[in-house]
C-alpha cells in the first residue's frame, strides 16, 4: 500500500492480474554517460514537465511553483523568478497556441482546478483564468485541440472518471463533459490515473483495490466527441501507471508486477493484448512508472530503482530491451523535446534532468 500523501505521485496501490505468460529479458551493457540536471526547489516535488521551443516548464508539488527552463543550448538554464501559482501541488501540463498565443493549461491536485497561463515570448508565465471542480485531479492530461481532458482519481466508495475542459476561451476556461469510469465487475470502485488520446478515443489508466483483485485494475476508453465510454474495460495487472500511444498500440507500465503491456487498440471497443513483459534491470525487478514512445523505441523509468530504460518495440508483441541508464533517482515524468529526454524525479528537493537520446546508443 501506499499513503494518501503520495496520490499525487501516481502510484496507487492495485493489483496483479493477468490472462497471458509473462516474459523476461536480459540486461544489456549500461552506458556510462555524463547527465546534466538541475534542483528546481529544495522545498518541493518536481512532478511534470513540458516544452514549448527553447523553454522547459516543471511543476513543482509543495511549494506550488513552475520553474522555466531554457533549454536551447542543451544545458537547463533558469528563466527568472518561478511562476507561483494559487495551489500547493500544481502537476500535469498542456501548452497549445490560441488565436496566436502560447497557452498553459496546468491541473491542480489540492484544489482541484485547472489554470490556464500565457506562455510569454522570453518563456515567463502570466494568469490567465481558472475553473474549479475536478476533484482529485490526477497529473496525466492530454489535449486535443483546445479540449484538455482530465484524469480524476475518485475516492474510497465513488468511480473515478475523465473530465473535457474546454480552453477555447482561455481566460474562462470550462468544464464540459465529465464521464465516470465502468467498474470492471459490479461493486468494484475505480479511479483514472493517465490518459493518452489517438484516433478520437481517450485511452485511460484505471486501477482499484476492490475485490476480486484479479478483474478490477482495467484500461478503458472514452468517445472524445461524445464523452461516453467504448467497449468493456480491459483487465490488466495490479498497478497499471502511465499510458503512450505510438500508432496502433498502447504501452501501459506495471508499477506492482514491474511490466510492461502492449495492447492493439485499433478496435477502440475492443482492445487486444500483445505482450506482458516483466521488466528487469541489472538484477533487479523494475517497478515502471512513466512511459514515452518515439518511433520504435520506448524509454521507461524504473522508479524505485532510479533507472531508464530503453526498449526496442518495432515488433510490439517482442519486445525487447536494447539499453540502460542508470542514477535517475525516482524517474516520475519523461518529456521529449528535440534531442533531450526530460526527467522528474519525484522526491523532495529532486532534480529535473536533461539526458541526449544518443546516450542510450
Amino acid at each position: 500500500m501506499r499513503s494518501s500523501a503520495l496520490l499525487a505521485l501516481g502510484l496507487a496501490p492495485y493489483f496483479i492480474a493477468s490472462t497471458l505468460p509473462a516474459q523476461s529479458v536480459c540486461n544489456p551493457v549500461t552506458t556510462t554517460v555524463s547527465i546534466t540536471s538541475t534542483i528546481p526547489s529544495s522545498l518541493g516535488y518536481p512532478n511534470s514537465d513540458v516544452s514549448s521551443g527553447n523553454y522547459e516548464y516543471v511543476s513543482v508539488q509543495g511549494s506550488g511553483q513552475i520553474y522555466t527552463y531554457d533549454i536551447s543550448s542543451g544545458i537547463q538554464l533558469l528563466v527568472g523568478s518561478p511562476y507561483k501559482t494559487p495551489c500547493a501541488d500544481p502537476s500535469g501540463m498542456v501548452i497549445t497556441t490560441i488565436s496566436g498565443s502560447k497557452v498553459m493549461a496546468v491541473v491542480c491536485y489540492d484544489t482541484g482546478s485547472l489554470l490556464t497561463l500565457t506562455v510569454n515570448a522570453n518563456g515567463s508565465l502570466s494568469a490567465l483564468g481558472s475553473v474549479n471542480g475536478l476533484p482529485n485531479a490526477y497529473p496525466g492530461v492530454v489535449l486535443d485541440g483546445t479540449n484538455v481532458y482530465v484524469p480524476l482519481f475518485g475516492t474510497s466508495s465513488s468511480n473515478g472518471g475523465v473530465a473535457k475542459v474546454s480552453i477555447a476561451s482561455p481566460a474562462t476556461p470550462a468544464i464540459t463533459a465529465t464521464t465516470t469510469l465502468a467498474s470492471p465487475t459490479s461493486g468494484q470502485v475505480v479511479s483514472a490515473a493517465y490518459l493518452a488520446i489517438a484516433g478520437g478515443y481517450i485511452y485511460v489508466t484505471s486501477g482499484s483495490e476492490s475485490a476480486p483483485l484479479s478483474s478490477s485494475s482495467s484500461i478503458q476508453v472514452v468517445n472524445e466527441a461524445t464523452m461516453t465510454l467504448v467497449g468493456s474495460p480491459l483487465v490488466v495487472p495490479h498497478s497499471p501507471q502511465q499510458i503512450a500511444i505510438q500508432g496502433s498500440v498502447a504501452y501501459v507500465t506495471i508499477y506492482d508486477a514491474a511490466q510492461l503491456e502492449s495492447i492493439n487498440i485499433s478496435n477502440p471497443a475492443s482492445l487486444q493484448p500483445l505482450q506482458i513483459l516483466t521488466l528487469t534491470v541489472n538484477g533487479q525487478s523494475c517497478h515502471a512508472e512513466p512511459v514515452i514512445v518515439q518511433g520504435t523505441l520506448a524509454y521507461i523509468g524504473c522508479f524505485a530503482e532510479g533507472i531508464i530504460a530503453r526498449y526496442d518495440v518495432s515488433t510490439p508483441s517482442n519486445i525487447q530491451q536494447s539499453n540502460l541508464l542508470t542514477g535517475i533517482a525516482y524517474p516520475q515524468r519523461l518529456a521529449i523535446a528535440g534531442s533531450s529526454l526530460l526527467v522528474t524525479s519525484y522526491t523532495s528537493g529532486g532534480h529535473v534532468y536533461a539526458i541526449s537520446l544518443g546516450d542510450f546508443d
